[in-house]
């Protein structure tokens, strides 16, 4: 889950920059490595969060109107990864690169 957690986030942050949020956790007190522990993907309507925890992969919608988050719903990670996909397939109506690059990887 580590790998592809750190392989998501490379590919969101290129395809969606500005709109991608990564938080990484260093893998010790003092260790120099670090692994993605969450992925916060903002679409003007909604945002989508990942988790990596000690439940495993834990994926959230949130439906945002005019800044003001009004409901949030968990989902199964792959339903999760399909209306992630939907919504960077809008957001490439009007950024062609970003929709190349993510396709690539879903």
């Amino acid at each position: 889950m580590r790998a592809f957690m750190a392989a998501l986030a490379v590919r969101l942050e290129t395809a969606l920059p500005g709109r991608v949020s990564v938080e990484r956790k260093r893998d010790g007190f003092f260790s120099s490595t670090s692994h993605v522990v969450g992925i916060k993907v903002e679409h003007p309507d909604t945002i989508f969060t990942l988790s990596f925890g000690k439940p495993g992969l834990t994926a959230q919608r949130a439906k945002v109107v005019r800044g003001v988050t009004i409901g949030t719903s968990n989902l199964p990670v792959p339903q999760w990864l399909a209306e992630l996909n939907k919504a960077v397939a809008d957001l490439a109506d009007r950024s062609a690169i970003a929709g190349d690059v993510l396709h690539g990887f879903l």
